[in-house]
């Protein structure tokens, strides 16, 4: 397709909306349930056809096991899966496929009544959002290619249809399955990634935000430096009287300025935050002055809201900058938090959304997040 952003087949429905996702575990479930409900009475129906009908059900167990396992590799806060787990799990399901075919060689087998081939297609229903288009048609393609040809070298010779339209019943669940996801995925992330880009997004509520914040640390440092010196000043001007001893007062509160006033100039942005609140910054390097404006703001927000978060012990929450190899900065921010992991989900979900569009290889642990961030003239 002209014009077409090659990220929108590089990345994952889950990957640009993890906000819409948060019953994300309930599609692999959904497909496991379907596998039993149909796989399960096709294997009893057909028990006295097969040849070696046991293998059915070694059969209908790896089917089951591959959207099983794509439930508990997508568990909320687990790390985004990728072509590993994609291939592991339908591997696994054209084993099955391949494991079913093997029972029903040789045999005068109705290939209508095959639920092996619908139970792949389920496989690859269960991993549209959590893989990308690219993914898909790679890992999906292949596991389709492979298990129809093996299936129709077993069971193609005993039916009735011509190896032709065997092929296409065997592949089509799986093609059907294979075609609509990458559509979805498409669709999602190529709707959803030119609104998290866009700059109104970003700078106008990011403008905001940030104003607030640097308002209020302003006004706590002003109230400090002022404190020390309109006292004195305003002695002396009622008094009138230049004296030794308020020359060299004025002395003293003038290195005290400077000295206070060259500390805040030396401080970033996050170590002011960290002086309102219980939070202890890692930054040897002052990395966080070189964050940018969108970047500041996300990290900011999330901050906040885990601040806010209730069960959070605010003294455990740590945000460490170091200096990758690479060039970019490496964040981790760690916490101890006692909300359950649903609420903290929806609590902070919209945060992670916000985060995603300025950072890059953003992972999400129980007890903390880490992730990567190039600095604006790298990106330049």
């Amino acid at each position: 397709m002209p014009g077409t952003d090659r990220r929108y087949f590089a990345l994952s429905a889950q990957q640009v909306d993890p906000l819409s996702w948060f019953i994300g575990p309930f599609v692999p479930l959904t497909a496991v349930g379907l596998t039993l409900l149909w796989g399960a009475p096709m294997v009893a129906i057909t028990w006295g056809i097969a040849r070696m009908p046991w293998l059915q059900i070694v059969a209908l167990l790896l089917c089951v096991a591959s959207p099983l396992l794509v439930h508990f590799a997508t568990r909320p806060l687990q790390r985004p899966i990728g072509w590993g787990i994609g291939a592991i799990a339908l591997g696994t399901a054209a084993l099955g496929v391949m494991t079913s075919a093997v029972g029903y060689s040789g045999t005068d087998f109705a290939l209508e009544l095959w639920w092996a081939p619908i139970a792949l297609g389920l496989t690859v229903l269960s991993l549209g959002p959590y893989l990308s288009g690219r993914a898909l048609v790679i890992v999906g393609g292949t596991a389709t290619i492979l298990s129809t040809a093996v299936a129709l070298a077993l069971v193609g010779p005993a039916d009735a249809w011509g190896p032709v339209a065997t092929a296409v019943v065997i592949a089509a669940p799986a093609t059907l399955a294979l075609a609509s996801m990458v559509t979805f995925s498409y669709t999602v992330v190529s709707t959803m990634l030119p609104l998290l880009e866009s700059p109104s997004r970003l700078l106008v509520a990011g403008r905001e935000v940030r104003d607030e914040a640097a308002e209020h640390v302003e006004r706590v440092t002003l109230a400090k430096l002022t404190a020390r010196a309109v006292p004195f000043i305003e002695g002396l001007a009622d008094s009138g009287i230049v004296t030794p001893e308020s020359r060299a007062l004025a002395g003293q509160i003038a290195r005290r300025l400077r000295d206070d006033l060259v500390t805040q100039g030396s401080a970033s942005w996050l170590d002011s935050i960290a002086e309102q609140s219980r939070l202890v910054v890692v930054d040897p390097h002052r990395l966080a002055r070189r964050m940018s404006n969108p970047q500041r703001t996300a990290l900011r927000g999330l901050l906040t809201a885990v601040l806010d978060t209730p069960g959070t012990d605010a003294g455990s929450l740590m945000v460490e900058l170091r200096k990758a190899p690479d060039g970019v900065t490496a964040v981790a921010v760690s916490l101890d938090i006692a909300l359950p992991e649903g609420r903290r989900i929806m609590h902070l979900a919209p945060y992670y959304l916000t985060l995603t569009t300025a950072v890059e290889d953003l992972e999400v642990g129980r007890h903390g997040i880490s992730f990567r961030m190039t600095p604006p003239e790298a990106r330049a």
